[in-house]
């Protein structure tokens, strides 16, 4: 539900609060769910925990500018 506020329209795409709430439980839920991987160091958990962190970062990124440059 917090993802699907997710939405393409003639401005492109955006997402809402809701959105980013969203993508944060969904990063948590992935740390919650392979934790002892993650605390073992294993690389390939780590990893996409990094990228998926990061693309929420990026996202994040991109409200802000819409918001300050709308």
């Amino acid at each position: 539900m917090f993802t699907a506020s997710y939405s393409i329209d003639n401005r492109g795409f955006h997402s809402g609060l809701y959105g980013i709430v969203g993508c944060v439980l969904i990063l948590a839920a992935y740390v919650g769910f392979n934790w002892q991987k993650i605390k073992a160091g294993n690389s390939h958990d780590r990893h996409l925990l990094w990228g998926l962190g990061s693309l929420l970062a990026f996202i994040i990124v991109l409200d802000i500018l819409e918001v300050v440059l709308a």
